[in-house]
């Protein structure tokens, strides 16, 4: 029930979308990936699981539903970013 209400409210976060948007064109070229929502990894263990790895992620979101998790990485960074999440054993959804 909780979780139904969280997803609600999160529907109406219009200042992520904006500030991920901003930071797509200060970054150049960019790319986007989208992962299962699980329990066992969520946004900020994704994002500090990159981070750690020297991967700039930002604009993660849940989508709409709330089952998918997506973030941006740099273009450069895509085959370093597939590769750990692979290595995590991460299911990848969508990625360039």
């Amino acid at each position: 029930m909780f979780d139904k209400l969280l997803n609600i409210g999160c529907a109406f976060d219009w200042i992520t979308p904006l500030f991920a948007f901003i930071q797509d064109l200060l970054a150049g070229p960019v790319a986007d990936f989208g992962i299962p929502a699980n329990p066992y990894w969520g946004m900020r263990e994704v994002k500090q699981f990159l981070q750690d790895n020297g991967i700039e992620v930002w604009g993660i979101m849940y989508n709409f539903d709330g089952d998918v998790l997506m973030f941006t990485v740099r273009q450069e960074q895509i085959e370093e970013t597939l590769y750990l999440l692979r290595s995590e054993g991460i299911p990848i959804l969508y990625a360039p």
